[in-house]
């Protein structure tokens, strides 16, 4: 496996092989914001340099020859980016850091691009309900954008902060209904099929393209952080317990019941393998920390489905889900 982390204090991406034991470093940017780093293929990465002054870019970066090209130049903040499966297509989305709040989504393809203006963001979260994410649909006829936060969702819901977009023409192909599917958010798609699962205010949902409704896949389930396995056998995800405390749980997709992890705080699970997850450690607040009572403490642990035990891995300092990307070699 291939990974890229950047850590949170010096913006520094790395490199892991793990044929190897010691993490390359491949850029070291003078911003401490986040360089959301991404595979867009499996010797190409790219990621985003939003500096303290002047105007934010999309690099990608060749891991043969280590050669940097700039992708895209932009004023404002980009929270957040995504590369179609092909490469061919990338989107992103800009905050005006003006004070105006507003925000837009972008999607570029062959040097063409089209602009879509969202609601105005008036103020972003910071508790654990902030969403920012960007994906693709396996086949790359979709294109999922979240950028939510609770509470700012009762504007025209189709330049609203929860949309999938179809990538052939950029026309919006689903928007959560409003009467049935409030406050969507938490959002992922199935890994081999165009099925996207979301939290709203009465559980987890399910749309799948080309379905005007909506299906229900767990009622009162308030997830964080999911994501599909390559199987499409099994979800995984954070969940909250009465305690403010994070724990990654499981859903298994054939019994369509939740399975635990571990007792251990965790939090940002992903899947690397059918039985293979990697989460983050939480760690109690020494002091005051935002979103509840723990916070990352850089370690990177790996959980087995088969043996029910989970292992540290060689690397710190990784802080959310967007800062880890994985290929396999």
């Amino acid at each position: 496996m291939l990974f890229t982390a950047s850590t949170a204090g010096a913006s520094e991406i790395f490199l892991y092989d793990s044929a190897s034991s010691t993490p390359q470093q491949l850029v070291s940017l003078s911003t401490a914001a986040p360089a959301e780093p991404r595979f867009v293929s499996s010797q190409k990465i790219a990621y985003v340099d939003n500096p303290n002054a002047g105007p934010a870019k999309i690099i990608s970066l060749g891991l043969a020859t280590r050669a940097t090209s700039t992708e895209v130049t932009v004023n404002g903040y980009v929270p957040a980016f995504a590369y179609s499966h092909d490469g061919s297509l990338l989107a992103y989305l800009v905050h005006d850091t003006s004070g105006s709040g507003k925000a837009s989504l972008h999607m570029r393809r062959g040097g063409q691009e089209t602009t879509l203006s969202l609601n105005t963001v008036p103020g972003r979260g910071i508790g654990r309900d902030d969403e920012v994410r960007l994906e693709f649909a396996p086949d790359d006829k979709y294109l999922l954008m979240v950028d939510t936060y609770l509470g700012n969702q009762g504007q025209a819901p189709e330049t609203g902060q929860f949309l999938v977009i179809r990538s052939a023409d950029n026309t919006v192909a689903f928007v959560p209904p409003a009467a049935i599917s409030s406050n969507a958010t938490m959002a992922t798609w199935a890994r081999h099929k165009d099925r996207l699962y979301y939290r709203d205010a009465v559980g987890v949902r399910t749309w799948d393209a080309g379905v005007a409704s909506v299906g229900t896949l767990a009622t009162g389930l308030h997830w964080y952080d999911p994501a599909a396995a390559g199987d499409d056998r099994w979800l995984v995800f954070t969940q909250i317990d009465n305690g403010s405390v994070p724990h990654v749980w499981l859903y298994d997709l054939q019994r369509n019941q939740v399975v635990a992890t571990g007792a251990g705080a965790r939090s940002h699970p992903i899947f690397i393998s059918g039985d293979t997850i990697w989460y983050l450690e939480e760690q109690a607040c020494v002091s005051e920390c935002l979103g509840g009572p723990s916070q990352t403490s850089g370690r990177v642990l790996a959980y087995s489905l088969n043996s029910k035990s989970e292992t540290a891995l060689p690397f710190t300092d990784v802080h959310s889900l967007s800062q880890l990307s994985v290929v396999s070699s």
